[in-house]
């Protein structure tokens, strides 16, 4: 009986052990997808977590814009950093019981059209720069308050008036009267598609209005040699003009916000 020759045994190499497992955890190439699948997974979860994290933050963001603009009213009025430092003081008051870095005028609600006549037509008018505070009357806002330097020396600042918010375009149709120590002037838009000329303001009585300084500024104003003591007092009126072509339907339901900020100027050349 003829027996088999053993074949002398040749070493078993990986190379050989790959080749009989392709598809096992051998792979190196199976192993690397795995890999690199994991990682996207990764990348795209790091990328959800940032994000929700940036939504929230939006989210943070307008809750306290809006607690910031519901907490103030129509009007607000503030003052930079340099004007308190030199003494300057804001009040609701005469007397300064209570000041104030920023002041607030409360919102007037269910404002309809108005006109000039009718604020001497129901004996208001006489009142509007009498009032302490907020004084809205019936489709208007009324607002007055003071400021005085409680400084040591004098010192010159800008005023200005600016509208900070609008909707409905209802600011073409506004009247704003700014009484500064008892002088009171109107202001008003151009009429739309009209040249910036004072005779194109319609209404009774605002037809020689002022024009605003540009679209979102009312007007802005040097006040010079605010001396050491002084107190200056302002009024701020608003309504819609019921006789201003731009006070339609269209405009209904529509808000304005102003502000009303003091910066401090440098003094003139003959007050140094």
């Amino acid at each position: 009986m003829f027996k088999k020759k053993n074949k002398e045994q040749e070493p078993f190499t990986p190379r050989d052990l790959e080749s009989l497992n392709t598809t096992g955890w051998f792979n190196h190439k199976g192993l690397r997808r795995d890999a690199d699948k994991m990682t996207q997974e990764q990348k795209r979860r790091k990328r959800a977590r940032i994000l929700m994290i940036i939504i929230i933050a939006i989210i943070i963001i307008l809750w306290l814009l809006s607690c910031f603009t519901t907490q103030y009213g129509d009007l607000v009025v503030s003052m930079d950093d340099e004007l308190e430092t030199k003494g300057l003081l804001l009040s609701e008051t005469k007397d300064f019981a209570d000041p104030q870095i920023i002041l607030s005028g409360e919102r007037a609600e269910e404002v309809y059209h108005y006109t000039y006549d009718w604020f001497e037509a129901q004996g208001v008018l006489k009142n509007l720069d009498n009032i302490d505070g907020t004084h809205n009357g019936k489709n208007y806002f009324a607002y007055s308050f003071y400021m005085k330097n409680n400084g040591v020396e004098p010192f010159d600042y800008n005023a200005t008036l600016e509208v900070t918010g609008v909707s409905k375009s209802c600011d073409e149709a506004a009247r704003i009267m700014v009484y500064k120590n008892g002088v009171p002037t109107i202001y008003a838009k151009p009429k739309l598609g009209t040249k910036d000329s004072p005779e194109k303001i319609a209404g009774p009585q605002t037809e020689d209005a002022v024009l605003f300084f540009d679209n979102d500024t009312v007007y802005t104003e040097l006040r010079t040699g605010f001396e050491v003591g002084q107190v200056d007092k302002y009024s701020v009126v608003i309504w819609f003009e019921g006789e201003d072509s731009e006070c339609i339907n269209d405009i209904m339901g529509g808000h304005m916000r102003l502000a009303m900020n003091f910066e401090a100027a440098e003094l003139k050349a003959s007050n140094e």
